[in-house]
């Protein structure tokens, strides 16, 4: 069915500023990084006012090009118009604090994902979206205004998606961890949830709850006391409210028990968060707990190496792990150099061309 007359000129209007716009729009969007940060831009200059989260499940359904070509609407172009033929502050580089503690898995990985448009399928990642969903949906809302004079009363505060961001060593971080305890201006514990069939604690789970903590001392909070938990859930756990408190308990009683920070020596080439840390597991039925105490060394040590990247201090170093090279997304759509080992041939690349380049979707291979 054929438009309206009434409604060409809007089209009319619409396709102009698409034509006009449009490359200097993706150009600037291409160019902030992470989809974090594309949101906050995008938010901030009013052309995507809804919350973060249907920007993210747009990029999961649809991904970037669809979802950016639909910000092309008659409401929307003033503020896209300003976007692009504003004044833009040049700063520090924004990453994401899950992004940084990736380069603890593979930093090349990290390197590739900002220089290629790869889409990938994982029944993790999407167990973890659900699960951290039904946390936070559960959670009483509280604002900052009341968080804030909390704060300064001194009272004991438990904060579930909190907010944080801080400048540390030349870079923007930030990002939402999944719970922080406070006590006035000291910060006690933070917990994070992870959901995987595999009971384990990896390096980037070190150092993601170690940059919160750093983050947190930057914001002015209290340390020294610091405790961190990571909690491995099963997939499709839902976490309450109730379970919540319960794993906060269990890393506090560990504490209790005795538990000692551990300052590793300055690292020589990639740092291992997990060397030398002392840690203390606690097994349940329904989760498996990770704790120990920020040290700083520790954490300025793990931060400095990852931070240097995003500063342009050194190249990105790639894993020396076979088997995560077999398993990546990037190796199979032949986008990595250095990989040490053939892709798994399970493996399914489907490549298409678009606005952004070549888009690679892959579709990872089938658990045996």
């Amino acid at each position: 069915m054929n438009p309206p007359l009434l409604e060409l000129p809007h089209l009319l209007e619409i396709a102009h500023a698409r034509a006009s716009l449009a490359p200097r729009f993706y150009a600037i969007v291409a160019a902030l990084g992470s989809p974090r940060a594309v949101w906050e831009a995008l938010h901030g200059a009013g052309v995507f006012p809804e919350p973060v989260g249907r920007y993210y499940a747009s990029l999961r359904r649809f991904g970037v090009e669809t979802t950016l070509d639909a910000l092309f609407t008659a409401e929307r172009l003033p503020a896209i118009r300003r976007f692009v033929e504003g004044p833009r502050a040049v700063g520090p580089p924004r990453v994401s604090v899950s992004t940084l503690a990736n380069q603890f898995y593979c930093e090349m990985q990290v390197h590739l994902a900002r220089t290629h448009t790869l889409r990938t399928e994982s029944a993790e990642l999407a167990a973890g979206a659900a699960g951290h969903a039904a946390f936070e949906a559960e959670a009483e809302e509280i604002t900052q205004e009341e968080i804030s004079e909390a704060i300064t009363a001194g009272e004991p505060l438990e904060l579930v998606e909190m907010p944080v961001t801080a400048e540390i060593h030349g870079v923007r971080l930030v990002g939402r961890a999944d719970r922080i305890h406070l006590e006035g201006r000291r910060g006690r514990l933070v917990l994070e949830f992870k959901f995987s069939g595999r009971r384990e604690l990896f390096p980037s789970h070190v150092v993601q709850v170690e940059a919160y903590g750093r983050m947190l001392e930057s914001m002015g909070f209290q340390t020294d006391r610091l405790l961190y938990g990571v909690a491995v859930l099963p997939r499709g756990r839902r976490v309450s409210d109730a379970l919540a408190r319960k794993i906060a308990e269990a890393a506090f009683e560990v504490a209790r028990a005795g538990l000692s920070a551990t300052d590793a020596r300055p690292p020589s080439g990639v740092p291992d968060p997990l060397s030398g840390l002392t840690v203390r597991r606690v097994d349940d039925e329904a989760f498996g707990l990770w704790v120990f105490r920020h040290s700083r060394q520790r954490v300025e040590r793990d931060l400095q190496w990852a931070t240097s990247y995003w500063t342009g201090a050194r190249a990105p170093e790639g894993t020396m792990a076979r088997g995560k090279c077999r398993a990546c997304p990037f190796n199979a759509a032949e986008l990595c150099g250095v990989s040490k080992a053939p892709p798994d041939g399970r493996y399914a690349v489907r490549r298409t061309l678009g606005r952004f380049g070549v888009t690679h979707v892959v579709q990872p291979a089938s658990r045996r």
